[in-house]
């Protein structure tokens, strides 16, 4: 797998915790399960994907660029899900049905809550496994998945852990990446990357990626910290 070097956040906070964690590494945090989901449509400009902006004060990735998302609370393993789909995409996952239930159901559960869409399971695609880097205070085992625009519904803002939304082509999203205007996380940006080589959204859905996990590695290059990551 090619191995990629990506900027770490400009906060003076999380440098000092990463070099503090590299002087001396302590025991990691177990991550928390977690879902989040690429919500798609098709566009004269090809594929759009719904991101949301955190606010400031939130104490993970604050003020990034994301999709909806979040960690699986206790209620998802008891979720009423279609046997059948859950077993096709735990399958494709390489995890029980068990395991991928939670997985599954935060997924649909947060992009609800998020962003007022209600999915259906077996609009679920798997595109991507990230664990986050032990030295982060919080840590998460996140699942990505893709699913397309529902029918007839609108998304829309619907917490208060964002304080913008839209929908947006991955290049113009990477273009303010570049250029500073937009900060993201490596496992967005490499999404977004993705997206970017498809056409339209029925291409992107059929993709079947390789669901390696991939945890980034905290490297001090002298003059930057960078988190090194092997790309599927």
């Amino acid at each position: 797998m090619p191995s990629r070097d990506f900027p770490t956040p400009l906060s003076q906070a999380w440098v000092d915790n990463a070099r503090a964690w590299l002087a001396s590494p302590g025991e990691p945090l177990v991550p928390r399960g977690a879902s989040t989901v690429m919500v798609v449509r098709d566009s004269s400009d090809g594929p759009m994907v719904f991101v949301q902006r955190r606010v400031s004060s939130m104490a993970f990735a604050p003020s990034m660029f994301v999709f909806p998302g979040g960690g699986v609370d206790a209620q998802d393993g008891s979720a009423d899900l279609d046997p059948a789909e859950v077993a096709r995409l735990a399958e494709r996952m390489q995890l029980t049905a068990q395991e991928a239930t939670p997985l599954l159901a935060a997924a649909l559960r947060e992009v609800e809550e998020e962003c007022g869409l209600r999915l259906d399971v077996a609009d679920l695609v798997p595109r991507a496994h990230w664990v986050t880097p032990p030295f982060e205070k919080r840590r998460y085992d996140t699942w990505f998945f893709a699913a397309p625009m529902p029918h007839g519904q609108e998304a829309l803002g619907t917490t208060t852990e964002t304080d913008h939304d839209a929908w947006v082509t991955p290049k113009s999203l990477l273009t303010a990446y570049a250029e500073g205007r937009a900060v993201m996380l490596p496992p967005t940006v490499v999404a977004l990357e993705q997206l970017a080589r498809f056409g339209s959204v029925a291409d992107f859905l059929a993709d079947a990626p390789l669901l390696t996990v991939v945890s980034p590695e905290l490297v001090d290059l002298g003059d930057r910290l960078v988190m090194r990551s092997d790309i599927p």
